[in-house]
This record gives structure tokens, C-alpha cells and sequence, in this order.
């Protein structure tokens, strides 16, 4: 996520093994709802933010995860990115 230009909200040393937060990306087309629902109709779920003031979402990373659902979620992402006609610099 952080090589698509997303920025985490806690530092590396504060992050927690099942969940990870991330800060909304910055672009002036960027639209939470359009890119809560893109990846869900695609079969993923990403968790809208529980922080009063800061707008951030956050992925689950427990369970039964392989590398091919990351792959498939961080496709999810760029394709919802690219529906958003916002440009990415890096896709790896």
C-alpha cells in the first residue's frame, strides 16, 4: 500500500500484527466511498476508520491469508485508483 503512495498511520514501531491503518490518500479525486465500495464489489473489504479526527481505513491482515489474496487486493486498489482517474507514480 505504501509503495501505491498511501501513508500508514501509525510509525512502523506502533503497528499492531492484524490490522493496519491507513491515512486517505491524498489527491483531490480521491472519494472514500467510491473506494470503500470498488474494492468490495470485487470481492474485497476494507474498514472505514474509527479515529475521530483523522480520516483513515483500515485492511485486516488475519487468518487464512495468502499471497495471492495481497495480490488481489492491492489489484483491487490500483484498479479502483485508476477509476478514480487518479494517476499512480509506483504500482509495486
Amino acid at each position: 500500500m505504501e509503495a501505491l503512495g498511501f501513508k500508514t498511520y501509525l510509525n512502523p514501531q506502533n503497528r499492531g500484527y492484524m490490522i493496519t491503518s491507513f491515512l486517505y490518500f491524498e489527491h483531490e479525486r480521491f472519494d472514500f466511498t467510491r473506494f470503500y465500495e470498488s474494492p468490495n464489489e470485487k470481492g474485497f473489504v476494507i474498514y472505514p476508520g474509527k479515529l475521530s479526527k483523522v480520516d483513515c481505513f483500515r485492511i485486516g491482515h488475519i487468518g487464512r491469508i495468502y499471497l495471492e489474496d495481497v495480490r488481489g487486493l492491492l489489484r483491487a486498489v490500483r484498479e479502483t485508483l485508476g477509476e478514480m482517474r487518479i494517476r499512480l507514480t509506483s504500482c509495486e
